[in-house]
């Protein structure tokens, strides 16, 4: 079968990387297929496949991954029930895509989920082995937070006159069409196991990533360095959750803000 004939399937296709991932894929040649806990909108694109499915209790996985090729596992619960989601879930999206016979199983996880004992994190790197011991050939491709993240948090923080934050905190944000670059690549290439990490063009704290959005928005507010403590606190504030020496990404959070603060 040759890859203008082949079905991949999203997990997560409506989110901020699948909403990147999909027309890639789509111009690559492939077939995408994506799930989501919602029935099909009316409106959707029509060359999009859409399959109705639910991690957490394997509802519609079978159907789902029928006839697919490649599944890439972008669906996440960072705030809901994510053992139940990210670990079991993956377990069962690894056994349905076995049964249907899928080739390549690509998931897309985070960096430093193995130096920062956050729970979440944690759950990831558990979904990691729920992959690295299945029988379906796959690929890990760990990346740097989204530049989506950083602007919903302080979205949902606007409304107050004091930012009291963890200032001290780094990130190295990366552009998600960046990343959905990647992992096209890296599906055209075939199943290689973990690959390099990969981050955005600059290491940044907290606080000059909230300076620079308050700027783009033409807001003032007080910026308070909030000093939290612990293991968690310690590994984003020593850049855990980085990665300098593959600055993969080249839209910088500056740039991004200038584009989206329009």
């Amino acid at each position: 079968m040759d890859r203008q004939a082949k079905r991949v399937l999203v997990t997560g296709g409506t989110g901020v990387l699948g909403r990147a991932l999909t027309p890639r894929l789509q111009a690559a040649g492939y077939t995408v297929r994506i799930t989501s806990r919602r029935v099909a909108p009316a409106d959707r694109n029509p060359v999009l496949e859409w399959a109705q499915v639910s991690l957490e209790t394997g509802e519609g996985l079978a159907e789902a991954t029928a006839g697919v090729d490649t599944i890439i596992h972008a669906a996440s619960s960072p705030f809901g029930k994510t053992k139940e989601v990210d670990v079991d879930g993956t377990g069962r999206l690894l056994a349905a895509g076995e049964k249907a016979g899928v080739g390549h199983f690509f998931y897309i996880s985070i960096v430093g989920i193995d130096r920062i004992p956050y729970n979440y994190y944690q759950h990831k790197l558990a979904a990691e082995k729920v992959l690295e011991a299945g029988n379906i050939p796959w690929s890990v491709l760990r990346a740097t937070q989204f530049h989506e993240l950083i602007d919903r948090f302080l979205r949902g923080i606007a409304w107050s006159p004091i930012f009291m934050l963890p200032t001290d905190f780094q990130f190295q944000l990366i552009d998600a069409g960046e990343v959905a670059d990647c992992m096209v690549e890296a599906i055209n290439a075939g199943p290689a196991g973990r690959l390099p990490d990969i981050g955005g063009p600059c290491v940044q704290t907290a606080g000059e990533l909230v300076r620079a959005w308050l700027d783009a928005r033409h807001m003032r507010r007080w910026v308070i360095r909030l000093p939290l403590r612990g293991e968690v606190a310690d590994g984003f504030r020593r850049g855990l959750n980085t990665v300098p020496e593959n600055r993969t990404g080249r839209i910088t959070w500056e740039e991004w803000l200038k584009e989206h603060c329009q």
